[in-house]
């Protein structure tokens, strides 16, 4: 669970903050796994890691598909609407193998070379976490930010 700063900053820029926190633990987990000599493991893991954060980023936003849901017709309309225009596949969705695919091809993010990467005895290893990690939170903190423009663009959505 995202918890919130104790800077005396706007919400959404705690909201932010612990956010970011949270996508930092994850994604030292995700190298972490990475790192391990097991073809195709790293790849359920971090499938797990990415969908519950990603899960946990669209609560702590507001943005979840069951608080969209519960929004006026006018106001989901409304975030539908600006989530395609900041082009992002995680507002309002429930998070699945083949919207996680489309995210990280949005990225232009390539999973393979983490993979191919791993036949190389050690440093292999330890660049296959690298690279798993970067994507981790270069995949999440885009979508916060994709987060943080919905939440700036209609204001009057009721807190998370």
């Amino acid at each position: 669970m995202l918890r919130p700063t104790k800077h005396s900053a706007p919400a959404h820029s705690e909201r932010a903050l612990a956010a970011r926190g949270l996508v930092r633990r994850q994604a030292l987990k995700a190298a972490g796994v990475s790192a391990l000599p097991l073809l195709g493991v790293d790849m359920f893991v971090n499938s797990h890691l990415l969908v519950a954060t990603i899960d946990e980023i669209n609560r702590a936003y507001g943005l979840s598909p069951a608080q969209i849901a519960a929004l006026p017709a006018a106001q989901r309309t409304k975030v539908d609407e600006l989530a395609r225009k900041v082009g992002s596949y995680l507002i309002g969705r429930v998070v699945t193998q083949a919207v996680l695919i489309s995210a990280l091809r949005s990225v232009g993010l390539r999973v393979s070379a983490q993979q191919v990467s791993k036949a190389v005895p050690v440093v292999g290893l330890a660049i296959s976490g690298a690279l798993s990690g970067w994507l981790f939170m270069r995949l999440c903190n885009r979508h916060i930010a994709h987060c943080e423009q919905v939440r700036a663009a209609v204001p009057e959505l009721p807190a998370p």
